[in-house]
């Protein structure tokens, strides 16, 4: 018997629930009542947040004990990372999703969640995200092209409009600034770098893009592995510093969460980082080397693009003025 359900009940599970389940039911749920899919009511905040307090609870083995034998009071709210940014860090957002499509940690997730109880072959499991991969690349290619045709059509100051608004928009969205800035760097490498192979003669600008760009993407996978290597260590350092002859309480491991929060959610947004760098990487050589296109209309992309990157990387200078 548990001491109440209110937790359960926002999640729509029973106190039984495993662990898939309450991770597939957030999932779910939260989708349906992120504030950036109900812009219009006031409530959407509030549900949001309780759910992502029941899921933190829930998903930590001692904090769903605690709440099973003591109810709301044998919790504690203070190590809790903001609902919006753990969202945001497992599943992206919903309003860049026609930018950089469902980030591979939910795809890895919600395949996880679907699959519960079967035994998760490595290989299969490969294969399927191959394929996810290629499907979102293609999808974001094609949204991209259209986005790009109303500069190619000529209409460059509607075109300069429609992507500032797009930026007042996205900036909305939890982490949205960090993404916007993300994409626009991308896309204004990218198209650079085409532009530059059509003006080889200058020999210079052209090598020049390009060792810029290798070298950031050479530092964004270095970045990621970080990222990877931080949510490792935290766990091998709470191990050390907690499980010293196992004598610690529960307002030590609570110190311990609550200083260490800030490096969990930049793990994750770095590991994010690396899978829209990439994926984006792929998109705009897909949109700016497609040869069913025009060579007029390609080089036409590149500079619309490359003038959307800028207008994304300058969001906060937008914000400023």
């Amino acid at each position: 018997m548990v001491k109440e359900t209110g937790y359960y009940d926002v999640l729509g599970i029973s106190p039984t629930a495993t662990e898939a389940e309450i991770k597939k039911a957030y999932y779910m749920k939260a989708r349906q009542v992120h504030p950036d899919k109900n812009p219009n009511d006031p409530q959407a905040a509030e549900n949001f947040q309780v759910l992502g307090e029941a899921y933190q609870v829930l998903s930590d083995p001692a904090q769903r004990a605690a709440y099973d034998a003591h109810g709301k009071a044998g919790v504690s709210t203070e190590t809790m990372i903001d609902p919006a940014a753990v969202f945001a860090m497992l599943f992206g957002s919903e309003l860049f999703e026609d930018y950089i499509g469902q980030l591979a940690m939910a795809s890895m997730a919600s395949f996880e969640m679907f699959t519960e109880g079967e035994q998760i072959d490595t290989r299969k499991l490969q294969e399927k995200m191959k394929a996810v991969q290629k499907e979102r690349e293609e999808k974001l290619a094609q949204i991209l092209k259209d986005r790009l045709n109303q500069y190619v059509q000529g209409d460059k100051e509607g075109f300069i409009q429609q992507a500032k608004s797009e930026v007042q928009r996205l900036n909305s969205a939890a982490y949205g600034g960090n993404m916007l800035q993300t994409i626009g760097y991308i896309y204004a490498r990218q198209a650079a770098k085409e532009l530059g192979k059509k003006a080889i003669y200058l020999g210079v600008p052209f090598i020049a893009e390009w060792f810029r760009n290798k070298g950031h993407f050479i530092k964004s996978q270095v970045t990621a592995a970080t990222g990877a290597f931080a949510l490792l260590q935290l766990q091998e350092d709470m191990k050390r510093q907690l499980s010293t002859e196992g004598n610690y309480s529960e307002g030590d491991l609570e110190a311990y969460l609550q200083s260490n929060k800030e490096l969990m959610i930049n793990s994750l947004w770095k590991l994010n980082v690396a899978d829209i760098e990439g994926t984006l990487s792929h998109v705009c050589q897909m949109v700016l080397q497609d040869n069913t296109a025009k060579k007029e209309d390609l080089r036409a992309r590149a500079k619309g693009l490359k003038t959307l990157g800028k207008i994304f990387q300058k969001v906060m200078l937008i914000f400023l003025h």
